[in-house]
């Protein structure tokens, strides 16, 4: 992905952000000497926009601090750091407060176009996110900071901007009194932040979060207690990622319950370790939590569906010479589907069915895979999850095609023809996340980026997988949106200020050339249903995977 905005500001991202425009420096000098004030022929200083200052020395002082000397003693570094600090959290304060300018001034806009007073200022997070390259979520996290702080925590704010108070703490600062009324909040504030900063300042985040709880209970019992009643009904279990091909799995649960569970998994680690056990005290907890969850002792059996994205070399890495007894499976089940067979542009590219790419760089084999709801794992992790699967585990293959040249997926076997179920998979395949740029999210929704309404069609080209925050954003008045035409799929988003942002669909595991791919990749607008495998033949292949890799 890439970013570029109105105002010429092209700065790369984080991942998959592509690097600063060219013009970006150019644009950058150019703001810079509109804001410098010059004399006219009467001698008089013209006026200087002020937004066009404040913009110019902001990117000035940027500038600076990335080419800030470095020969300096220990003691200036020190300082340097600290001020530096400093700096961020004063720039996180102005940006809550032009935050909230900005949902002001949107607000207004929608109100005049007519938009209902519950729909105002549908929108305004996703911009914000989109501006601090951030998700969606934190866009609104960071936009309902900055309403509490101006709004009704008056000296939270002023110590954010005189840079001793850091956003993070101010965001706890808000969350633990979000329960009181402005009142009783605005006594907090004041008397924390003002009348005991100098206590305050010292503080670690667990005492403030204490103190703040403590206070809040003073000031109105009932409303904590209430806070706390719907708390419990927010309990809920969620799974995130974690490095190298781990997971965590969270319950979020009322304390008495997570330190009863919690002990009940440490009592049993602990006899487990008094009677030999060779494991820790955390991996005997983590394996009685499986057993029980999944109430077998083996849990790699549990009936789940895992979708795992490798290529068919890797995943037939240091298998040998295939078993002259069995038959080919191309042979065995050739692709007869008149659809695929008649399609001009696969006709056209032979190599589009492979995995192998011209110019490949490294060793097709060890290309890494994806696993759908983590992310890319090793190629002998993939190949050691698929082989030790128990003999009565029913595993089945859904053949993807992807370009040669683009590593972009342009085709798939669906086991059902209707469209609807093939493009939905298809998309969440090629999307793997929320395409919308810095927001890594699950797919929620399927977009059109055209509006069905407006004449959008539902296909492959005019479709991009979203979360729900960034779906129910871009339908706000004045965002659009579009699939740019070319070798790798590109929606464009443009938002209700004219700034543009572009998100592209990461690459299918496999390897392709490093060189700059065709301006047209070929491929028609249509998912390809090609003849699934059928249960025989999926039973055999991986019997003969099993048998081959064992040995």
């Amino acid at each position: 992905m890439f970013e570029s905005n109105a105002s010429g500001d092209g700065a790369a991202g984080a991942a998959r952000v592509g690097l600063a425009t060219p013009g970006a420096a150019r644009a950058d000098a150019a703001t810079a000497e509109a804001a410098r004030p010059e004399a006219n022929s009467s001698g008089s200083t013209p006026t200087i926009d002020p937004a066009v200052d404040v913009l110019a020395q902001v990117r000035a002082l940027r500038a600076r601090l990335a080419d800030a000397p470095r020969e300096m003693s220990d003691e200036q570094r020190v300082d340097v750091i600290r001020a530096c600090e400093e700096l961020k959290n004063a720039a996180c304060a102005a940006q809550a407060r032009w935050s909230v300018d900005l949902d002001a001034s949107q607000r207004a806009v929608q109100a005049a176009a007519g938009v209902p007073a519950r729909l105002q200022g549908q929108g305004v997070a996703g911009q914000v996110a989109l501006a601090r390259r951030e998700s969606a979520h934190r866009g609104a996290r960071h936009l309902g900071l900055g309403k509490v702080l101006v709004a009704e925590m008056p000296h939270t704010r002023a110590g954010l901007g005189e840079g001793w108070l850091s956003e993070w703490r101010a965001t706890l600062l808000a969350r633990e009194t979000a329960c009181l009324s402005a009142k009783h909040r605005g006594q907090i504030d004041a008397e924390l932040l003002d009348a005991r900063r100098a206590e305050v300042e010292s503080w670690g985040d667990a005492r403030l979060v204490a103190e703040v709880r403590r206070m809040a209970y003073r000031l109105d019992p009932d409303a904590v207690l209430a806070r706390i009643r719907k708390a419990e009904n927010e309990r809920c279990v969620t799974s995130r990622p974690a490095p190298d091909t781990m997971a965590y799995l969270t319950a979020l649960l009322p304390a008495d319950k997570a330190v009863a569970c919690y002990a009940a998994l440490k009592r049993v680690a602990d006899t487990a370790r008094a009677a030999g056990d060779p494991r820790t005290r955390g991996q005997v907890m983590a394996d009685t939590l499986v057993e029980l969850l999944t109430g077998k002792k083996i849990a790699e059996g549990t009936p789940v569906e895992i979708g795992l994205v490798i290529t068919d070399q890797a995943l037939f890495a240091n298998m040998g010479t295939p078993n002259p007894g069995e038959q080919d499976l191309d042979d065995q089940h050739p692709d007869d589907d008149p659809d695929l067979d008649d399609d001009p542009d696969l006709d056209d590219d032979p190599d589009l069915g492979s995995s192998r790419a011209a110019g490949d760089s490294g060793d097709p084999r060890e290309e890494p895979a994806y696993l759908q709801g983590y992310g890319i794992v090793p190629p002998s992790w993939a190949r050691n999850l698929i082989a030790g699967l128990p003999e009565q585990t029913k595993a089945w293959i859904r053949r993807l095609y992807r370009h040669p040249e683009t590593g972009q997926l342009v085709a798939m076997e669906s086991r059902r023809r209707l469209f609807k179920h093939s493009i939905r998979k298809f998309t969440v395949i090629r999307d793997q996340t929320c395409r919308t740029p810095w927001c890594d999210a699950p797919i929620r929704h399927l977009d059109h980026p055209k509006p069905h309404a407006h004449g959008g069609k539902t296909s492959r080209l005019n479709s991009q997988g979203l979360c729900e925050a960034c779906n129910y954003a871009k339908e706000a008045p004045g965002w659009t949106a579009r699939a740019v035409p070319g070798p790798v799929h590109t929606v464009r988003t443009t938002t209700p200020t004219g700034h543009v942002y572009d998100s592209t669909a990461p690459p299918l595991p496999g390897q392709w050339p490093a060189a700059d791919p065709p301006e047209e990749s070929g491929i028609g607008d249509q998912v390809i249903p090609v003849d699934p495998l059928d249960e025989r033949e999926h039973q055999a292949l991986f019997k003969h995977l099993l048998e081959q890799y064992a040995a």
